[in-house]
């Protein structure tokens, strides 16, 4: 049985304890063709629909996605330098998403990069 609790939604019988609440958004970076990208029924479960056609531009491809709480708000490219990454947000982003992109930006050139 699947029951709710407040915005989550989860197996009932199963929840000992509640993940806690944070003000820090939880920031991803994700690749080209991530599956959270196509694992969904419906796009709008990831991506709003005023910007899904920068997500899926078309001709099968999915763009590199930054999700901030589990929603897309911008899409990423690798930047013309080696270790620069172009993010173009869909609408302007709060002083702490843009943290967390900042964040995640390191960590994904330094896995792209690794130092020697």
């Amino acid at each position: 049985m699947i029951t709710e609790y407040g915005a989550l939604t989860m197996l009932a019988g199963r929840v000992e304890e509640l993940p806690r609440s944070s003000d820090t958004p939880d920031v991803r970076m994700l690749p080209a063709y991530d599956n959270y990208l196509v694992g969904y029924r419906t796009r709008e479960a990831s991506v709003p629909a005023l910007h899904q056609a920068r997500v899926w531009p078309g001709g099968g491809l999915i763009r590199s996605t930054v999700i901030a709480d589990g929603l897309a708000i911008a899409t990423w490219t690798r930047g013309s330098g080696s270790r620069s990454i172009q993010v173009d947000a869909f609408e302007p982003v709060p002083p702490q998403i843009e943290q967390g992109i900042d964040m995640e930006e390191e960590a994904v050139v330094g896995f792209l990069l690794p130092t020697a």
